[in-house]
């Protein structure tokens, strides 16, 4: 799935891998390793959200930490704005870490309980050492008041606060240096069914007025499609598929995107009950060998076992990673 990179182009992922080693015994012997992202190709227009769906353990948050370099990639390239940021030494980091964010999962576990609201919002202009504490102080209660607390909620502890408040902190963190690219790892998982909605309408807000990119991390279907502009399918590591939002939900072709669209519950239990179950339980192990689905897959066939099939375009601009990619769908 390689794509020039042109001016509207703001992330661009290429053969990204990261890996970690498997140890055992006492003297931790290297005696496996565990392809947590191998080969992934992606690319994000400015501007644009991709959604990002797939089981828990399928790689999803390890990519979002890699491209921000929260953790080092074990091969490929990022670049962002044009620049290969796998390259650049930890110093040369330091400025870019403004232009890119990150929104976390659990919004009780990823702000400090010892600092005030208004301390965890302002820490990134503190560290980057922009503007006077005057402007710092005014620019966080700007942020408050843009995420849809009250000003006065910077003297508060994180405590005092609901999950969704929580959340809504995380995000006025995330734009406090006016980022362009933000990474939502999952951010309304972790809340009521009737959070979420307004959660989501806030990032679809804010991105419509400081024309944000997101990479967009869930394992909802629902919340992606309300969201996304593209969806990848990750499995075991790997995308399976890639397309626009509407071509993934009206005509998927891998058989894992498939699965994952049966699995949307429904309202009506008698269509419910008609909904075939086409995904065999996953065996004891996946084999690398071939296709990561297969031991799953009910449309497997003889080339699939051996053999890993390539992420190729079945139509303009919707890529499948099956060997029947290039039957009607």
């Amino acid at each position: 799935m390689s794509q020039p990179i042109n001016e509207d182009t703001l992330l661009v992922l290429r053969n990204v891998k990261k890996y970690y080693p498997l140890t055992r015994g006492f003297l931790r012997r290297e005696a496996g390793t565990v392809r947590a992202v191998d080969g992934i190709d992606i690319t994000i227009a400015k501007g644009q959200t991709l959604g990002l769906v797939g089981e828990s353990g399928c790689g999803k948050s390890t990519l979002g930490r890699v491209i921000l370099r929260l953790e080092e990639p074990t091969d490929g390239e990022i670049h962002f704005g044009g620049q290969n940021i796998v390259r650049l030494p930890r110093k040369a980091l330091h400025p870019l870490r403004k232009r890119m964010q990150i929104i976390f999962q659990d919004p009780y576990a990823s702000l400090d309980p010892r600092q005030t609201a208004g301390r965890i919002v302002g820490e990134g202009l503190r560290i980057h050492r922009i503007g006077t504490a005057d402007e710092h102080e005014a620019r966080v209660r700007y942020l408050m008041e843009v995420v849809g607390l009250h000003p006065d909620d910077v003297n508060r502890y994180p405590h005092e606060f609901s999950g969704g408040q929580r959340q809504r902190i995380g995000i006025a963190r995330a734009l406090a240096l006016d980022p362009e690219f933000i990474i939502c790892d999952e951010p309304v998982s972790a809340l009521d069914v009737s959070i979420q909605a307004q959660i989501i309408n806030l990032l679809m807000d804010l991105q419509e007025q400081h024309r944000l990119t997101y990479l967009f991390i869930s394992h909802d279907l629902s919340v992606v499609r309300h969201i996304s502009d593209q969806v990848g399918v990750m499995y075991l590591g790997t995308l399976v598929e890639v397309a626009a939002k509407r071509e993934i939900f009206d005509h998927p072709c891998h058989p894992y995107t498939k699965a994952l669209l049966e699995s949307i519950p429904v309202a009506d239990p008698v269509a419910a009950r008609r909904k075939r179950q086409i995904v065999r339980d996953a065996g004891a192990h996946d084999s690398f060998l071939g296709c990561r689905f297969e031991p799953r897959c009910p449309e497997a066939e003889g080339p699939c076992k051996g053999q890993a099939p390539p992420l190729v375009e079945h139509t303009p601009n919707h890529w499948v990673r099956c060997f029947r990619f290039n039957q009607p769908c």
